[in-house]
């Protein structure tokens, strides 16, 4: 009993460390050679009613920044 608690405790163990381990994606990585440029875009139903924007050594908004939010990055 002993021994199949200590596999079963190395088994988890294994299965924590390699879960643990995985690169986050929430945010890709930017293009080979470049940066990325973050747009903010805010809607109200269907329709853009905002933006925010900001990297490649700018920043800006226009319109209003509530609503629903959609994230989206292009290339400088």
């Amino acid at each position: 009993m002993r021994i199949k608690r200590g596999i079963i405790a190395a088994a988890l163990a294994a299965g924590l460390l390699a879960l643990g381990s995985t690169p986050a994606h929430a945010i890709p990585p930017p293009p080979p050679g470049g940066d990325l440029l973050t747009v903010i875009s805010y809607y109200a139903g269907d329709t853009l009613v905002g933006q925010r924007w900001f990297g490649c050594n700018q920043s800006g908004q226009w319109g209003s920044l509530e609503g629903q939010a959609k994230v989206s990055w292009v290339a400088c």
